[in-house]
């Protein structure tokens, strides 16, 4: 079944069974006009909060579907920790939509744009409006039920200072290796998936015309140089990769009980 978006939410108070609810005018296009959808239809829908509900077609208001919430589930997997963070430089084009739509299946909880030194674009709000669109329908054709939140473009520092998670970044075996500030062996992906993550887990990708040097520093001062391969891997590419990686420690954590249920969202 189709996975909507239910955006008539009021923060703190989640619908229940029995409420009803109105779909925005993009997703009742797409399910009266498009799906077609008749009275007494059922639907499933999120949040993008970490719950799923059950609902059916009441009708339709001026072009927008009215709803009925039958049932309310409240996500297992994303009321477990750790968080994963990806914090990524920003690409030409659509390739960074591609590697947004990558992190939610993947599991990101949050994203970080990076304005880097060496940057080939420098995001506007155009282009993050655009963004959050990608990851909206990231998450209705994944099925997941958590929507990322996307922060505001950055600088490095500015991440690194508030970013909570454990810090590993992607780095070439040959350019660690002649950096003087660097010590100790080049970090493999086994000892990613071996890594604790009391407060989550964060991967740092740089843009494609790579960190300064001031940057380097930055981060070899913070994080986790990690060596994902041999080849030189695009933006996106890495973005992937690493994030393959935070997404199978993350499930070992929960599987071995390394993580409590959180709270979690309420139904």
């Amino acid at each position: 079944m189709r996975l909507f978006f239910l955006s008539d939410i009021t923060p703190g108070a989640a619908p229940r069974p029995g409420d009803e609810r109105t779909l925005d005018a993009e997703e009742s296009r797409h399910l009266l006009k498009v799906m077609r959808a008749r009275p007494g239809d059922p639907l499933r829908l999120t949040d993008g909060e970490g719950r799923y509900y059950d609902a059916k077609l009441l009708g339709a208001d001026g072009g927008r579907a009215r709803l009925g919430i039958v049932a309310v589930t409240a996500d297992p997997v994303e009321s477990v920790g750790p968080r994963l963070h990806l914090a990524c430089g920003v690409v030409k084009g659509k390739r960074f939509e591609w590697a947004l739509e990558k992190a939610v299946e993947l599991g990101a909880h949050e994203i970080w744009p990076l304005d880097s030194d060496n940057a080939v674009v420098h995001p506007g709000s155009g282009r993050v409006q655009r963004w959050r669109a990608a990851l909206r329908t990231a998450v209705k054709q994944s099925g997941r039920s958590h929507l990322p939140v996307l922060r505001e473009p950055g600088r490095l520092v500015d991440f690194l200072d508030a970013c909570p998670a454990a810090i590993w970044y992607g780095v070439a075996a040959a350019a660690h290796q002649a950096r003087p500030d660097t010590a100790g062996r080049l970090a493999g992906p086994a000892d990613l998936l071996a890594a604790p993550a009391p407060d989550g887990l964060a991967w740092v990708v740089g843009p494609e015309g790579g960190w300064s040097e001031s940057e380097l520093e930055l981060l070899a001062s913070r994080g986790t140089p990690l060596r994902l391969g041999p080849h030189r891997l695009r933006t996106e590419t890495a973005a992937a990769a690493g994030l393959v990686l935070l997404a199978a420690r993350a499930d070992a954590l929960r599987r071995s009980g390394g993580f409590a249920l959180d709270a979690g969202p309420g139904a």
